[in-house]
């Protein structure tokens, strides 16, 4: 099971299980209210990190989102408009980030991430589709109309398991059942671009990277997405795997590398047209992954393992960490230290 799914129904199994018998609790929608304050941050479930300039910021459950600005010898907690669950966060710039995860929440920071604003949600997302499709053209229109009304009649809660800005303007964020968005204007209007791709079964997008102007997506049964600059469409250039691919990492140098469940990872020097499985000897699902300079790759897997390329991907090793746990994601402080957040909160550990 994807591990920002499996996410979300332990969260739900943890709060049905705190509430006692014959009580009943007044709803309160998650997308809508404040995350809580908690002391326990650093040591709580964290599903994505990045960097905002020198300042480390992760985000996880609840709508829990923390940094710090001293390589995280002390911990804040950001003021964030929403309780549902975060999976994914991207910086382009020290100042400005997106974050995204359940209940279609796209949530936005102009301040280094110690406070953020709500950009979008499920509702208004399906809302922003139905208005794009009604007057479309493309003979997907009708059964996209049709998808998204009945979405936004649930309730919006598709989430979103990826967001990726390449600069402070323009940006994706993706998620379940093809649906994928761009902004050209940092996330104050959003286009719905599900026309645009070549994903007739609607698989689920889990990632999305890009470097040097290209751009790439994964999902399930084994695809890959590439956006094609010139018809700007995203084509399907699909692996030799059959299982889901949680995410990829694009290097310095182009190449691709695609991983997924059960240890799967294949290498791409030819934008996906062909692909080479790669070996990090253990059978457990990698969950990240994140291209150092000079070429350097490193992967993190579900079952605490951390493993360092410095050949673009070729071969990996495995790296000493001092107190392993369930990775979910990662990114580079500098040449020498890597930020893991997991199961078990945060770490920062040395990758010389």
């Amino acid at each position: 099971m994807p591990i920002k799914r499996m996410a979300g129904i332990v969260t739900a199994l943890l709060l049905s299980s705190s509430i006692p018998a014959g009580q009943a609790l007044a709803f309160e929608n998650p997308i809508s209210s404040p995350a809580v304050q908690t002391r326990l941050g650093a040591s709580s479930a964290l599903l994505g990190t990045a960097m905002a300039g020198s300042r480390i910021v992760a985000v996880g459950l609840r709508g829990l989102i923390i940094y710090s600005d001293d390589a995280g010898a002390n911990w804040k907690q950001a003021s964030v408009p929403s309780q549902s669950d975060l999976v994914a966060v991207s910086f382009p710039s020290a100042q400005k980030g997106w974050a995204v995860g359940h209940g279609g929440v796209v949530l936005h920071s102009a301040d280094a991430g110690a406070t953020w604003v709500r950009q979008l949600d499920g509702v208004k997302a399906a809302e922003l589709a139905v208005n794009h499709y009604q007057g479309s053209s493309s003979p997907d229109a009708a059964a996209l109309v049709e998808r998204e009304k009945s979405l936004k009649a649930a309730g919006g809660n598709q989430p979103f398991l990826d967001v990726y800005f390449e600069n402070d303007s323009t940006g994706f964020v993706v998620g379940t059942f093809n649906r994928i968005f761009r902004t050209e204007d940092g996330g104050k209007s959003w286009t719905p671009w599900m026309e645009r791709t070549d994903n007739p079964g609607e698989l689920h997008f889990y990632s999305i990277r890009g470097r040097n102007g290209s751009l790439y997506l994964t999902g399930e049964q084994g695809t890959v997405w590439r956006l094609d600059t010139a018809t700007q469409r995203i084509v399907a250039v699909p692996t030799p795997y059959k299982g889901t691919l949680f995410g990829l990492v694009v290097t310095d140098s182009d190449a691709v590398l695609a991983f997924g469940m059960r240890g799967s990872l294949y290498r791409s020097t030819d934008q996906g047209r062909n692909w080479e499985k790669a070996s990090l000897g253990t059978p457990a699902g990698i969950t990240g992954g994140v291209a150092l300079a000079g070429g350097g790759v490193l992967l993190t897997a579900q079952a605490g393992t951390v493993t360092l390329s410095r050949d673009g991907g070729k071969t990996f090793q495995p790296l000493k960490t001092a107190r392993p746990m369930a990775y979910f994601g990662l990114a580079p402080m500098d040449d020498k230290r890597v930020v893991l957040v997991g199961a078990e909160g945060i770490r920062l550990e040395s990758i010389q």
